[in-house]
């Protein structure tokens, strides 16, 4: 009889198989870091053959949730800002390039991670910057070694920023010195590839991607120009085998189809995604380009994504929390309830996107973006063993045995979630992260939050004359 590593017992098991099997008394058996058995608990003999038992009553056991868009450096600079509406990318970008040096962008991987992890996500994406740092491969590294630290599987992403170019961009050193260095589309592309070729692997579970700004046709540049990014972001993609991650809006994919129509394939995924025409769609349809939908983000304010009309057609597509500035969080619990809330709103009708459809959207989806789904996204024997458990002993949550499913998505949030396992290692267990200090990595992301905006020098980031007002853009 096979020994495990780890047994998880007497929990219900949603698998998010094909099937959508939920187990209400089941285990979970691991095994060289992935699922060896799974079943019901009446067929589980040897509980004693185990290195490690957990007994789950009272818990649902459901697959790590995949978060596939966010931006690393943002959870140090969340809330700065968030009254200045158009201005607020202008601000993060100077900051981004002249505000920040290595250890910030260490720290905020760490705290972005524990973030993720406790919230329940066990694969996370993260564009390096709001629009990419791309004068060197040191911030794209610094976050893949602070994400790795903490445990989580982590896709950082780094490419062509938005424009104009050339960009100039300050590089602190130790003692606090700097130099300033223009960056030029060709060295923004020679640093890309070269982050993508160093980078893969050298960090466990973490790997570098490419993650341009945006792709289309970018307004501040001409066609020539958006034409060559299109196409060198793919290109590098490509030959790397890793996924191609991006912003896009309506024309872009019109735009691409039509100029540099192999940049279209599953391999790429296009986040906000709003805007887009019925040829648009068609596009995708045909080409199984992913789109990435972030319910609670700016872009959704300003316009809407069609999810229902993609959906319909069989767009491949995820639900994301585009995470943490100015005013959003890492917690996918919440935009499964926001993508339900505001698509019914949209449609007038309270059946869509039911709540097995939102579990599958955070989990099986979003694995397929990213090529993993034969290793994740669902707890199946032989997958890697990415597995979190959520307390349902609860009063938000009781009577738990009918309907789970349900009771997860309308009225669980992150913080229910009490264990993270990662690759079959309990990286959180009752919502305690295993591989680090807490108390210690609070304290450094302070101090690079401090330096930052000391270095940054406008106090008025941080104060909203319109905190109480009606708009706080007035």
């Amino acid at each position: 009889m096979m020994k495990y590593d780890l047994l998880l017992i007497n929990g219900t098991i949603i698998t998010v198989d094909d099937e959508n099997r939920v187990i209400p008394d089941g285990y979970i058996a691991v095994k060289n870091q992935c699922i060896a058995a799974i079943g019901e608990m009446k067929e589980l003999q040897g509980v004693s053959d185990a290195e490690r038992v957990m007994d789950m009553q009272g818990h649902a056991i459901l697959p790590g949730l995949i978060d596939a868009h966010g931006h690393g450096g943002h959870c140090l600079i969340r809330t700065l800002g968030e009254h200045y509406d158009a201005q607020w990318d202008a601000m993060a970008e100077h900051i981004y390039y002249f505000c920040v040096d290595e250890d910030f962008w260490y720290n905020e991987a760490m705290l972005a991670a524990s973030e993720r992890i406790k919230f329940g996500t066990t694969t996370a994406v993260s564009m390096i910057g709001s629009t990419p740092r791309v004068d060197s491969i040191e911030a794209v590294e610094a976050n893949l070694a602070g994400s790795a630290e903490v445990g989580i599987r982590q896709f950082s992403g780094i490419g062509f920023a938005d424009g104009p170019w050339p960009k100039t961009a300050r590089q602190y050193k130790k003692d606090g010195s700097f130099v300033d260095v223009k960056v030029s589309l060709e060295d923004a592309a020679a640093v890309t590839e070269a982050s993508v070729k160093e980078l893969r692997g050298k960090y466990p579970r973490a790997t570098a991607i490419v993650a341009p700004g945006r792709m289309g046709r970018r307004p501040e540049m001409n066609d020539e120009e958006n034409i060559f990014q299109n196409k060198a972001m793919a290109r590098i993609a490509g030959d790397y085998g890793v996924p191609l991650h991006t912003h896009a809006f309506g024309g872009d994919v019109k735009f691409m189809h039509e100029t540099s129509p192999e940049v279209l394939t599953p391999a790429i995924s296009l986040s906000h995604s709003t805007g887009y025409s019925d040829e648009e769609m068609d596009i995708l349809k045909e080409t199984g380009a992913f789109v990435i939908h972030g319910p609670t983000t700016y872009s959704n304010v300003m316009g809407h994504c069609k999810v229902v009309e993609m959906l319909e057609r069989g767009i491949n597509l995820a639900v994301v929390t585009d995470g943490t500035a100015p005013d959003r969080s890492y917690d996918l619990w919440r935009d499964m309830k926001n993508v339900q809330l505001l698509q019914r709103y949209r449609k007038k009708d309270n059946g869509f996107i039911p709540c097995g459809l939102a579990l599958r959207l955070v989990t099986i989806e979003p694995a397929k973006l990213l090529g993993i789904d034969h290793m994740t996204g669902s707890l199946e024997v032989g997958k890697k063993a990415d597995i979190i458990t959520v307390n349902v002993m609860q009063p938000h949550l009781a009577p738990f045995k009918v309907m789970p499913i349900q009771r997860l998505v309308y009225h669980a949030m992150g913080q229910d979630v009490d264990n993270v396992i990662i690759e079959g290692e309990i990286v959180m267990e009752n919502r305690v992260l295993t591989r680090i200090d807490e108390s210690k990595m609070f304290a450094e992301a302070e101090k690079s939050f401090d330096l930052m905006l000391q270095r940054l020098g406008r106090k008025d980031v941080l104060e909203n004359p319109n905190l109480y007002s009606l708009n706080q853009y007035e």
